[in-house]
C-alpha cells in the first residue's frame, strides 16, 4: 500500500464513512417521521458536537467530534444506542409509542437505506463509465498449478464455486482468492457437458493485503470491455453485484466465527483509513464503488442480531411479535448496554490491532 499522509487518511475516511453513514440515519429519520415519532437528535459522529442547528420540526441535526458512525436518537430513547426506558413507552410520539410494524420499519430502514445507496452508487458508475465483465471462460492454464493438475483446460467456462453461481471471471477470482489450501466444487461445462472437478488452489502470501490468498494459475480468456448502461440494465446489474457481495461478506462471516478467517482480512477504522485514502488517491470512480462497497457492508453487519445494532432490535420485535408482549424494558435496556460495551470493545480491540500492524 503506497505511503499515505495523515491528511490523506483522514480526508479519504471522512468523504467515505459520511455519505454512508448519514443515509444510514437518513433512512431511520424518514421512516420515524412518516410514522409520528419525534426525532430529537440527528448526529453524524459520536461525542461533543462540533456544529449544528435546530430544524423547525426540532430535531437538532449535529455533527460530532469522533467520526466513527452516527445515530438518531428518537423520544423515548435513553441514549444514541435506542436503548428503551419506561417512560418512552407512555411519552407522545415516542419510538416506544409505535406500532410494532412501524417500530420495525423504522429500525429496518436505516440497512435498506446503505443497500439503496450502494445500489445506486454502483448503478451511476455503470451508466456514466460503463462496467466491464470478463465472462467466466478459462484462456491460458499455467502447468503444474492447481487448475492444470485438476484437469482444467483452456475454453472451460466456469458456472459455480462451492455452491456460488459464477456470472464472471471477477466472481470466480474472488472465491479463489478467500480460500487458500481449502478444497473448493467447480462446476463447469466443456463443449456441451457440464460436469464437476474439486480444485484446491494453492496458498501463496501477498504482501500488499498482508493475507495468504488462493491462487488457481488460470488467466482469462478474454478481456472485457467497458460498456455504459441504460437505467434499468444499470439497475438490474447492480442490484445483482450487491446481492452477491452481500453473499461473500456472508461467507467472510462464517469464515470468522469458525475461526479460519486471517488476521490480515480483519480491520477497524485504521484500516478502513488507509484503504480509503489510498483509493482516493487512484481516481473519482474507484472511490464512488468503494463507497458502495462500504455502504452494502455497513447494511449487512447492521442486521446482525447484536444488541445495540439494529439486528438486535429486530430480534426482539420478532420476540415481541412471537410472545404477543415487548420483553422487558429492564432486560432489554440490558442487553443494550453489554451490545455497546462488546461494539466499544471490539473497536478498540480493531484500532490497537491495525496501529501494532503499522508498527510493526
Amino acid at each position: 500500500m503506497a505511503d499515505l499522509g495523515f491528511s490523506d487518511l483522514l480526508l479519504g475516511f471522512l468523504l467515505l464513512i459520511t455519505p454512508v453513514v448519514y443515509f444510514h440515519e437518513l433512512g431511520h429519520y424518514w421512516v420515524a417521521r412518516k410514522a409520528g415519532v419525534v426525532v430529537e437528535v440527528f448526529s453524524v459522529g459520536f461525542g461533543p458536537e462540533l456544529c449544528g442547528w435546530t430544524a423547525k420540526s426540532g430535531t437538532r441535526w449535529r455533527l460530532s467530534a469522533v467520526p466513527l458512525g452516527g445515530y438518531v436518537k428518537m423520544r423515548g430513547d435513553e441514549d444514541p444506542a435506542s436503548t428503551p426506558s419506561a417512560r418512552g413507552r407512555q411519552q407522545s410520539g415516542g419510538f416506544g409509542e409505535a406500532t410494532l410494524f412501524w417500530r420495525t420499519a423504522i429500525v429496518a430502514a436505516g440497512p435498506i437505506a446503505n443497500f439503496i445507496l450502494g445500489i445506486a452508487l454502483f448503478a451511476l458508475v455503470y451508466m456514466v463509465v460503463g462496467k466491464q465483465v470478463i465472462p467466466a471462460v478459462v484462456g491460458d492454464v499455467v502447468p503444474n498449478m492447481p487448475a492444470a493438475s485438476a484437469g482444467l483446460k483452456p475454453g472451460d467456462k466456469v458456472i459455480e464455486v462451492d455452491g456460488v453461481s459464477i456470472r464472471n471471471f471477477n466472481d470466480m477470482r474472488g472465491l479463489v482468492v478467500e480460500s487458500p489450501g481449502r478444497t473448493l466444487d467447480f462446476v463447469v461445462v466443456r463443449d456441451g457437458r457440464t460436469f464437476r472437478l474439486s480444485i484446491t488452489p494453492e496458498s501463496r502470501f501477498n504482501e500488499g493485503l498482508g493475507i495468504n490468498v488462493g491462487v488457481l494459475g488460470v488467466t482469462s480468456g478474454a478481456v472485457g470491455e467497458f460498456k455504459k448502461m441504460g437505467p434499468s440494465a444499470a439497475f438490474v446489474a447492480a442490484s445483482s453485484d450487491a446481492f452477491h457481495m452481500s453473499v461473500m461478506i456472508i461467507r467472510s462471516l462464517g469464515r470468522a466465527a469458525s475461526g479460519n478467517m486471517q488476521q490480515g482480512e480483519v480491520g477497524g477504522p485504521v484500516r478502513i483509513a488507509e484503504i480509503s485514502g489510498t483509493v482516493l488517491n487512484q481516481g473519482l470512480v474507484p472511490f464512488v464503488l468503494l463507497t458502495a462497497v462500504i455502504s452494502i457492508n455497513l447494511g449487512l453487519i447492521n442486521l446482525l442480531p447484536i444488541p445495540a445494532l439494529d439486528g438486535g432490535h429486530l430480534f426482539f420485535f420478532g420476540l415481541e411479535f412471537l410472545l404477543g408482549k415487548p420483553l422487558p424494558v429492564t432486560l432489554q435496556a440490558a442487553l443494550m448496554r453489554g451490545g455497546v460495551a462488546i461494539l466499544m470493545g471490539l473497536t478498540l480491540f480493531l484500532v490497537v490491532t491495525d496501529l501494532l500492524r503499522i508498527v510493526g
